[in-house]
C-alpha cells in the first residue's frame, strides 16, 4: 500500500489534528493527533533528517545543509491541492485516536507504529522525502492550531482562541 495523499486540519472542538491518508488502493485512514502525539511525530521526523545529513557531512557543515534542505522541502511542499477521499475505509468513518505512537528509522525512510485504541495498530512507511513533507504539514497544522512549543512554566495557548484550519498536501518526489 503507498501513500498517495495527506491532509490534515486542526478541529478545535477536540483539540486535536485530524490527519487523513489516502493510499493507492483508494483507501483512506482517518486519525485523531493529539499535542502530544504530534509533538513527538514532528520530533522524530526532525531527528531522522538530521542524522541523515549527519551522515554525509561534517558536524560543522551538517547543520547549514539540514537548515537549507528543510527549507528546500518547505518550498517544494503543495499543502493547497485538492484531497481526493478514499473509498474504502478500512477503519471506519470516525477518525481513530492515536495513543501511543513508535516511530523506527529505517534505510529508505521512517516507520510509524499508531496505536489505537482498540488494540489495533496501523503501520505506515514514509520515504525519507515523504516523511519530510509530513513535517512541513504538521509544522503548517501546529502553527494554525497555535500549538508553538510551550517553555516550562508558561501556560498553554487556550483551544478555543484557534479555529478549525485545513492544510492538504499530496507527496512529491
Amino acid at each position: 500500500m503507498g501513500i498517495k495523499q495527506l491532509t490534515g486540519g486542526y478541529v478545535a472542538a477536540e483539540y486535536r489534528l485530524l490527519l487523513r491518508v489516502s493510499t493507492d488502493a483508494r483507501e483512506e485512514f482517518r486519525f485523531w493527533l493529539t499535542r502530544p502525539i504530534t509533538g513527538q511525530l514532528r520530533a522524530a521526523i526532525h531527528a531522522a533528517a538530521v542524522r541523515d545529513i549527519a551522515q554525509k557531512y561534517p558536524p560543522q557543515v551538517a547543520q547549514t545543509v539540514a537548515e537549507f534542505e528543510q527549507e528546500t522541502v518547505q518550498a517544494r511542499t503543495k499543502l493547497d491541492d485538492e484531497f481526493l477521499p478514499g473509498a474504502i475505509l478500512p477503519l471506519g468513518e470516525t477518525p481513530a485516536l492515536v495513543i501511543k505512537l513508535i516511530t523506527e528509522e529505517k534505510a529508505d525512510g521512517l516507520s510509524l507504529d499508531l496505536r489505537l485504541p482498540n488494540g489495533k495498530n496501523v503501520n505506515l512507511s514514509l520515504p525519507r522525502r515523504l516523511a519530510q513533507q509530513v513535517g512541513v504539514l504538521l509544522d503548517k497544522l501546529q502553527k494554525n492550531a497555535k500549538w508553538q512549543p510551550v517553555e516550562p512554566g508558561v501556560p498553554a495557548p487556550d483551544p478555543s482562541d484557534a479555529g478549525d484550519t485545513r492544510a492538504t498536501g499530496a507527496p512529491r518526489e
